[in-house]
């Protein structure tokens, strides 16, 4: 029924014990502009008709029995600004397409049991400001960014994961003075010693937080 109610902008029911699982007919809610199940007991996927949602601004499905992979349909979200999808079992890789949306300020996907490599494509998003990627089992280095991108980024964290090789100098950069100035706080990584050399190399005074992962 409250998928039917094709006039809706506004679902808000965290923290209750809501079970069952997302209905694709949540596509159908094309006002929506926020969509928060968080802390409940959903199951099953993450339905790829959320990509139908076109003024959606704030998603926030965390602390859930999520599984499966993130839809990339995600792409299509152009007025989103807000994601949390952590705590979840959603596994597969992290959609390149988060990337690519212009207002994405939020990102946080820790605590699930995503894979693969941190995209390159990161540093396409103009306006991201927080990046929350730990715990979960990516792997490979963390990719370069090209001079002037990501410079809206504040915090960045990245630690239990897989992930080896050094912390590129130009994500370092963003916590200095460079010219255009970056903006980034807190770098979390996999830096603690022992073992040596650590999983992540971080520069002195690079990242803010060492773990072991």
């Amino acid at each position: 029924v409250l998928y039917s109610i094709t006039g809706l902008s506004l679902i808000i029911l965290t923290n209750n014990s809501l079970t069952g699982t997302i209905s694709t007919s949540v596509g159908n809610l094309d006002l929506l502009t926020d969509f928060w199940l968080s802390d409940n007991n959903f199951i099953g996927s993450i339905p790829s008709e959320v990509g139908r949602l076109s003024l959606l601004e704030n998603l926030l499905l965390e602390k859930n029995q999520l599984t499966g992979p993130i839809p990339s349909e995600v792409g299509n979200l152009q007025s989103l600004n807000f994601t949390t999808l952590s705590n979840n079992l959603l596994t597969g890789a992290i959609p390149t397409s988060f990337f690519s949306l212009p207002n994405l300020e939020i990102l946080y996907i820790e605590n699930n049991t995503l894979s693969g490599n941190i995209p390159t494509e990161i540093s396409n998003a103009p306006e991201l400001r927080d990046l929350y990627l730990t715990g979960n089992i990516l792997s490979g280095e963390i990719p370069e960014i090209p001079p002037g991108s990501l410079l809206t980024l504040e915090e960045l964290l990245l630690s239990f994961n897989n992930l080896t090789g050094n912390m590129p100098s130009s994500i370092c950069a963003l916590r200095n003075d460079t010219i255009p100035s970056g903006s980034l706080i807190s770098l979390h990584a996999d830096c603690v010693i022992p073992p040596e050399p650590p999983e992540i190399t971080c520069a002195v005074g690079c990242c803010t937080t060492c773990t072991g992962g």
